[in-house]
């Protein structure tokens, strides 16, 4: 099977955002990787893939996945869902039909929150894709 996010990007993912280089391992059947931003600022990256029976310029059909540090503790990550799932041994939280996360023990001892959201991707369908993030 292929990579999700081409190994190319991968290391110049790792190489920009260190302990923060987390990407999504798994999508729906004709989800491609389509961009990446790192936010050096924000300490932020975002990875989007998008569903390749649309024009790219379609946004409801991209997900964005974000890692980003996360302020609090495990026990609060989920504070304000709406839904909870567990995926592959991962509990990830949902809010509305359009936003999934969960939290991992990053880098250091930091907590790293992970973020899937997409415009008309369900909320289950999100919560996979965040259960499969990795950090690479």
């Amino acid at each position: 099977m292929p990579l999700l996010v081409p190994a190319f990007i991968q290391h110049v993912i790792q190489q920009k955002a260190g302990p923060l280089a987390y990407i999504p391992t798994r999508a729906s059947l004709g989800w491609r990787y389509s961009s990446y931003t790192w936010n050096a600022t924000t300490k932020q990256l975002t990875v989007r893939i998008h569903d390749q029976h649309y024009k790219l310029s379609n946004t409801n059909h991209t997900i964005a996945i974000t890692a980003e540090y996360f302020g609090g503790t495990l026990a609060t990550c989920g504070d304000g869902n709406e839904k909870s799932y567990q995926v592959d041994g991962n509990k990830v939280w949902s809010s509305a039909d359009n936003l999934a996360w969960r939290c991992v023990k990053g880098a250091q001892g930091r907590i790293v929150k992970i973020l899937a959201s997409g415009g008309k991707y369900p909320a289950v369908g999100l919560a996979i894709i965040a259960a499969s993030v990795k950090r690479i």
